[in-house]
């Protein structure tokens, strides 16, 4: 089921306010073995980088 419009609208907005996004630069390789990695543990590179991020500023999420 598709999301309608102006809740897509909605969502941008509250993403805009209150989320950011963080990066780094690495080579082709290493970025390739690291994806490699998240899918052999059935995550995502993304959910294993946020989980690493929360574990380092101690503010994993209640039930993840």
């Amino acid at each position: 089921m598709a999301l309608p419009e102006s809740r897509k609208k909605a969502n941008a907005k509250w993403d805009a306010e209150n989320m950011t996004t963080l990066g780094c630069r690495v080579k082709k390789e290493q970025a390739e073995k690291f994806k490699s990695f998240c899918k052999d543990i059935g995550k995502t590179s993304n959910a294993v980088l946020r989980e690493y991020v929360l574990d380092c500023i101690d503010e994993q999420e209640a039930g993840e």
